[in-house]
């Protein structure tokens, strides 16, 4: 995607040069003005989320079989959504709202502790029972930026550059199903252990978690090219710089283990809260409408 954004700069800039040369016409019409709004939608995260869609080694992959992993599915999205408002013909307020969506469904098929205890095969991958462990991840984003922005007209091409201020939350959760229930019997059942991806019998399993949820603020810096299709529509690339700090709250989780002739639950404090200050760097490929 970098690369389709770095060649789609280079056209828009030599565009001018290849057809602009002898061509006098006056294309001011075509561009917004004072009282003029827009609304625009970043067409990278689109156009990547339809390639993951029918790509192996993509996000959105559903589902994906096999005797380790019977299914995998995912939906991720990011759309990011413009608007702006033109106080005058080459200054404008913008809007900017993002949005994220990351639910992830992850099985993983383990050794059947009750029911091979009777299989004469319980020692061959082929021929052993099995059953699954299964891990649910939960991940909602929303960013709001506002932003001030001047404007320079050229052909049919309209540069801009900015500044911004925005905020943003992230919300995570998990929580996690074993095919091997834990029991007198079976006091360190086999599972899989999804972050570290090996299994184990452990004493302690986690079920659930909640938390650690992260607060940024911060500001950016912005610059980009619009090309004018027509006087209502608009074609762009753009490049962002943020600076921002961040806050992550506790992360609590609930872990079961088998305690006192019984299988015992309880909430633990898993990470505690952490702050931070980061810069990130953002293209963008931008869709505009205007009226």
């Amino acid at each position: 995607m970098k690369k389709f954004i770095i060649i789609s700069v280079s056209l828009f800039l030599a565009s001018p040069m290849v057809f602009g040369q002898d061509d006098k016409t006056d294309y001011s019409q075509l561009f917004p003005e004072a009282g003029d709004f827009s609304l625009g939608l970043d067409m990278s995260n689109v156009i990547q989320f339809i390639g993951n869609s029918f790509s192996a080694n993509g996000e959105s992959n559903f589902p994906n079989n096999s005797l380790v992993e019977p299914s995998t599915t995912s939906v991720s999205v990011r759309p990011t959504i413009y608007g702006r408002y033109f106080l005058t013909d080459d200054m404008a307020i913008r809007l900017r709202l993002g949005l994220g969506v990351n639910n992830t469904t992850s099985r993983v098929f383990v050794y059947d502790d009750v029911a091979n205890m009777d299989n004469p095969l319980n020692d061959d991958p082929l021929t052993y029972d099995k059953t699954v462990d299964e891990y649910k991840q939960r991940n909602s984003q929303v960013e709001l930026g506002i932003g001030l922005e001047r404007r320079k007209n050229l052909w049919r091409m309209q540069g801009y550059g900015g500044a911004e201020v925005f905020g943003a939350f992230i919300y995570n959760s998990s929580s996690y199903t074993y095919g091997n229930a834990m029991s007198a019997t079976n006091q360190t059942p086999t599972t899989y252990n999804f972050v570290t991806d090996m299994v184990q019998n452990p004493t302690h399993r986690t079920l659930e978690t909640t938390g650690g949820n992260v607060i940024r603020y911060g500001g950016g810096l912005y610059a980009g090219a619009d090309f004018f299709i027509t006087k209502n529509i608009s074609m762009g690339v753009e490049y962002n710089l943020f600076f921002f700090g961040s806050f992550t709250t506790e992360e609590t989780g609930i872990i079961e283990t088998y305690k006192l002739d019984q299988v015992y639950s309880g909430e633990t404090k898993l990470t505690p809260t952490n702050t931070g200050f980061q810069t990130a760097q953002l293209g963008t490929f931008n869709i505009n409408i205007y009226f």
